[in-house]
């Protein structure tokens, strides 16, 4: 056999060793990013002269979780839904003027070392759609900002996490002024 038969009897053990070293390190490097989808929902309870109006609603959240898994801090966005209804009303259900704060925010959360529990905080920014539910009114985008502290905890195959956090939405004077509420989460992440 000469030196050309040789290299090609061995090109197809030489691609199969390739393609089988791409899989492995592929799969190294992925089982090193890590990815959660998560969905919760608990009480969305109203700050400062929201409190005045408004009594405390629910909340919902759909959120992204991205990072690797040596390091302690991850991205996270969010999608949030929160409504209140309004304080002292006795007239009929269709004028109660609830008040519903939709978002969706980008934040940076920091794990702390757990083993079967794990705090973290959390802390971000982003575009906050507000309305009140009255006929006419027009809903109104906001930036604003939010922190708070969480805990996750394993239960079975899916990871669950209790949070709270302190949202700000910068509003003019003219339309309100800042809004400040705090919803209270309990969710689970796959």
């Amino acid at each position: 056999m000469n030196s050309r038969q040789t290299k090609m009897k061995c090109l197809p053990h030489i691609m199969a060793v390739s393609a089988l070293a791409s899989i492995l390190l592929s799969g190294q490097a992925s089982a090193q990013k890590t990815y959660a989808l998560g969905i919760g929902g608990g009480a969305a309870i109203p700050v400062g002269k929201l409190s005045n109006t408004q009594t405390t609603g629910y909340n919902g959240i759909v959120a992204l979780a991205l990072g690797v898994a040596e390091l302690p801090i991850g991205v996270r966005l969010d999608g949030i839904y929160n409504s209140f209804s309004r304080k002292n009303v006795t007239s009929p259900p269709t004028n109660t003027y609830g008040f519903r704060i939709a978002g969706i925010l980008g934040n940076l959360i920091y794990a702390f070392p757990g083993t079967t529990a794990k705090s973290y905080i959390v802390a971000g920014g982003g575009l906050y759609n507000t309305k009140f539910d009255i006929a006419g009114t027009k809903a109104e985008n906001h930036w604003g900002l939010n922190a708070g502290v969480g805990v996750t905890f394993g239960v079975g195959p899916v990871a669950s996490f209790l949070e709270s956090r302190y949202h700000f939405i910068s509003r003019e004077p003219t339309k309100g002024g800042v809004i400040h509420f705090v919803p209270i989460t309990l969710g689970v992440m796959f």
